[in-house]
């Protein structure tokens, strides 16, 4: 009970820690192509998924959550409360043909608590980065009818959090259903800064989307079993939303005096219907996962974007092994689990003929802490984004996480004799 207690105390103080994080510095991306659409989407998985290249639709929640698949939490053990939260750092290299452009950032990257109401029922719920936006781009541009330039630099922030509450039921021990209600919410902003020209006046154009938003998104998982090894089968589904949001748009003299505000409710950002689709394979000490999710960006329009946007593709494939059977005297890292993964991602964004893609390659290890039913996982991602062709730039990174989940027995029952 005590540490039922301890447990639950941890949770209390990093929801309200995560929280004002989140507020503060929920952006990990200082990519340029951030600019578009509602940011850079994020993948929703957390450190065990992460380590396995994002992979997890067909795979049950066990000694850790697994939150890309809101069915999966109704493999949990129905004694545990599972507790989960993790880091990420991001080590960048950005380029283009003229220059190139390296950094670090890191921020603390979600907090979930799950657990099983009945043998049949379960739930969790948590909060997460849903996307991000962070860039800084310079562009000149004309005065119509003139030869006169000038500057306009954009600088973009912020990002879009995600509070879900997630529930799931299973039905005659092989099919699990789930859905995810998530609130949106968190500023979108974008800062023009003009200057260099003598007929257009210096200023600064403001522009802010406040998000407050419900968002919703489905689940399913089937399980079947031979003699040595479970086999799985994961859908996930979400329509095409319309996210509301408050527009602000505020315009500043050189001087940063308001020349003039407008705001109004709207919703112009739209996240498209996405498809995701998952296999998954165990065994005693060894765990396969294929991963494919479609993300229909083609028939999104956004005012200034209309032409932008390609519908994405995602494959990524995990494995998880334990190569040694677990026993208490053996040396420490003969007890632990080891990932590796690899995803491949067609984005959703398009400059003329050339598609933008991403590749990743993972490696990751999950360590047992206190009575070997808890866990700090971690991964290290190499990845990049983008090209160099044409004006257009690469990104290059390292993606450091480090998730902690911890298990505790809070359900038992006493047996009095």
């Amino acid at each position: 009970m005590n540490r039922l207690f301890s447990l639950l105390h941890i949770g209390i103080l990093s929801i309200l820690f995560l929280n004002l994080q989140f507020s503060v510095e929920a952006q990990n991306t200082v990519s340029p192509y951030s600019i578009f659409g509602p940011g850079e989407i994020r993948n929703g998985g957390f450190a065990a998924n992460l380590g396995m290249g994002g992979t997890g639709i067909a795979l049950e929640s066990d000694n850790n959550l697994n939150a890309l698949n809101p069915a999966s939490y109704a493999g949990m053990d129905s004694l545990k409360l599972i507790l989960e939260f993790g880091l990420q750092g991001k080590a960048y290299t950005i380029s283009n043909k003229n220059q190139s452009l390296s950094g670090f950032e890191a921020n603390l990257a979600y907090f979930a608590l799950g657990f099983k109401y009945t043998r049949w029922m379960a739930g969790s719920f948590g909060m997460m980065p849903f996307s991000t936006v962070g860039y800084s781009i310079n562009r000149l541009n004309y005065i119509e009818g003139t030869n006169e330039q000038y500057t306009s630099n954009y600088v973009g922030s912020g990002g879009i959090t995600r509070f879900y509450f997630a529930n799931a039921i299973k039905l005659l021990k092989k099919l699990s259903l789930g859905v995810n209600t998530s609130y949106l919410f968190g500023p979108l902003i974008q800062e023009e800064y003009i200057t260099g020209s003598t007929l257009v006046p210096e200023m600064m154009i403001e522009r802010k989307d406040f998000l407050r938003s419900f968002y919703f998104d489905f689940g399913l998982q089937y399980l079947f079993k031979t003699a040595t090894t479970s086999y799985s089968l994961g859908l996930t589904y979400a329509p095409e939303q319309s996210l509301s949001s408050k527009h602000i748009v505020t315009a500043y003299d050189g001087d940063f005096s308001t020349i003039q505000v407008e705001q109004d409710d709207t919703e112009y950002l739209v996240i498209p219907r996405i498809l995701g689709a998952g296999i998954g394979l165990t065994r005693e000490r060894l765990k396969l996962a294929f991963d494919y999710t479609f993300q229909q960006w083609n028939n999104v329009e956004y005012p200034i974007q209309a032409d932008e946007f390609n519908d994405s593709h995602r494959f990524s494939l995990g494995i998880e092994t334990k190569p040694w059977e677990r026993r208490a005297i053996n040396r420490g890292f003969k007890n632990w689990t080891y990932r590796m993964g690899y995803s491949y991602e067609s984005s959703y964004l398009k400059f003329g003929n050339t598609n933008l893609s991403s590749n990743a390659f993972t490696l990751g290890a999950g360590i047992p802490l206190y009575g070997a039913i808890s866990n700090m996982d971690f991964s290290i991602t190499r990845g990049t984004y983008g090209t160099n062709a044409g004006h257009l730039t690469r990104e290059k990174y390292l993606l450091f996480n480090i998730g902690f989940s911890l298990n505790e027995i809070a359900f038992m029952k006493r047996v009095i004799d």
